[in-house]
């Protein structure tokens, strides 16, 4: 299974105004992630099933992916991609849609960049930035094959050093 980790686009700053789970995308970030989702149908992703946390951010990023991709599923939300999703809740996710040969899951970081550095075997933290997908092909074992790294600024990485160099330095921005 093919399994594209994707942390939601640019979304306005937190304020004691607006619950944390209101935070909407800007309009920079709508920009953004439209150019990295016409990138992401030129590499060829055609995800069976897409599925989003609750919180709004990440279900307009999933929006624009689905619009652009010509998605013919639904959104599907998944309550586990809001806070602390890790592989076990990976695992959970993945065995609901065993006939799925690729799959979208959008949330947010520190998890997904966790789960990135999990599923690269890496030392080091990783963080993806807005908007950023890693792509993996994962055996029915478990084990997960890098396939590319899309920053949130639309640059792909095929090479798993570079892209490894890459999402470690964004752990410090």
């Amino acid at each position: 299974m093919i399994i594209h980790l994707i942390r939601h686009a640019e979304a306005i700053e937190r304020s004691q105004d607006i619950p944390e789970e209101h935070r909407f995308l800007t309009p920079r970030g709508i920009k953004r992630f439209r150019k990295i989702a016409r990138s992401l149908k030129k590499l060829g992703l055609e995800p069976d099933v897409i599925l989003t946390s609750p919180m709004i951010r990440a279900v307009q990023t999933a929006d624009i992916l689905s619009e652009t991709l010509r998605h013919r599923g639904d959104l599907l939300v998944a309550s586990q991609l809001a806070a602390r999703f890790g592989p076990e809740q990976l695992d959970e996710l993945l065995n609901r849609y065993p006939q799925a040969r690729e799959i979208a899951l959008i949330g947010h970081e520190p998890d997904l960049g966790a789960l990135t550095q999990n599923m690269l075997e890496a030392q080091a933290s990783c963080a993806l930035s807005k908007g950023g997908v890693a792509s993996f092909k994962r055996s029915a074992g478990g084990e997960a094959l890098f396939i590319q790294l899309v920053t949130g600024g639309g640059r792909i990485f095929t090479s798993r050093s570079k892209a490894l160099e890459r999402l470690q330095r964004e752990t410090t921005k």
